[in-house]
């Protein structure tokens, strides 16, 4: 079947048609009167008719041939347009044909998992039953806010008027008020400078008190100071006094530490010398006490040789002189040792 295509004179004829009836209509009352067409076409052509519908009403002898021309103008313009456009419809079929391709093995995909989630479903139209209750409810409520916004809406309106007499009232009242504060701020500058003289007053007054009470003090202090000073000055010669008494203390001290030092110095060297005389006698004393000791066994190796020689020999006589002279040799030896 051949494709109706919508030209100016179909469109107009449609419109005129449809105008006629007395009745409201659209674009889709004029396709469906043409029997097809794109939007691209028959929008500007209901346009077009739309504008030259005053010109027609204005001047109903306007010629037949003369809009028909116009029809045809727009019908050549729109022709062209129309290719155009077909060409960009047909280069959008071709997207269109591949993208229903892509889609379809999409949506293959999407029944698939719609299936598995079918189940899942049936679980949520319980809820979606409570929430319809919910949502029932919820169109209630908002049927009583909408009276009630209907009654704050009429209750805004009395607010407004009275709004409307406050602001007036308002107004009166601020011009009132700048009248009176024009005249308080009248009464509050004079006032304020009779305060100011008054407060100058004071001040100068309170100023010359003040220079008297000055003057009193500083001649206080003077006299004050002045007792500081010979204060001061009797003490600093008390000080002084005492200072020389302390100073000759100390010199008689460090005098008296100088000779303690200089006889610890003598007794020192007094007692390393005793020290080193110890040490010689000490060491004389060992030597002595050996040789005596060697000296003692000579002598008793001596006496058993001549208590043997005695018994040998009869010695009896001789040997009473030999220990008489042995017993003065020990006395001797131990004399020396004593004086050594």
């Amino acid at each position: 079947m051949p494709r109706t295509i919508a030209t100016a004179s179909n469109v107009f004829a449609a419109c005129d048609r449809l105008e006629a009836a007395n009745e409201r209509w659209n674009r889709e009352d004029v396709r469906s009167e043409v029997g097809g067409g794109g939007w691209v076409v028959i929008d500007p052509l209901i346009k077009a008719w739309r504008a030259l519908r005053p010109l027609r009403e204005v001047a109903p002898s306007t010629p037949t041939e003369l809009l028909q021309q116009v029809a045809t103008s727009l019908e050549t313009h729109i022709a062209g347009f129309t290719q155009e456009t077909e060409g960009r419809l047909t280069e959008s079929q071709k997207i269109f044909d591949t993208t229903i391709s892509e889609i379809s093995e999409k949506l293959a995909k999407l029944e698939t998992e719609l299936e598995e989630k079918t189940a899942s479903l049936a679980s949520s139209e319980s809820e979606n039953a409570t929430l319809t209750e919910q949502l029932d409810q919820a169109k209630k409520t908002l049927e009583a806010s909408r009276t009630d916004n209907a009654r704050m809406v009429t209750e805004n309106d009395g607010l407004t008027g009275q709004m409307s007499r406050m602001e007036k009232e308002h107004k009166t009242a601020i011009q009132a008020m700048q009248t009176e504060q024009r005249e308080l701020l009248k009464q509050h500058a004079e006032e304020r400078s009779r305060v100011a003289e008054e407060h100058a007053t004071a001040i100068a007054a309170q100023r010359k008190e003040l220079a008297q009470e000055a003057e009193q003090a500083e001649n206080r202090l003077m006299v004050l100071l002045d007792q500081e000073r010979q204060e001061a000055k009797a003490a600093e010669s008390k000080l002084s006094s005492n200072l020389a008494k302390v100073t000759q203390k100390v010199q008689s001290q460090r005098d008296t530490i100088v000779a303690l030092e200089t006889s610890v110095t003598e007794l020192t060297r007094q007692n390393e010398k005793l020290d080193a005389e110890l040490v010689t006698r000490v060491e004389t004393n060992t030597a002595l006490q050996t040789s005596l000791e060697e000296q003692k066994a000579a002598t008793a190796s001596i006496e058993q040789e001549f208590t043997a020689y005695k018994k040998q020999h009869a010695l009896g006589g001789e040997l009473g002189a030999l220990q008489d002279a042995v017993a003065g040799l020990q006395a001797k030896l131990s004399e020396r040792e004593f004086k050594e």
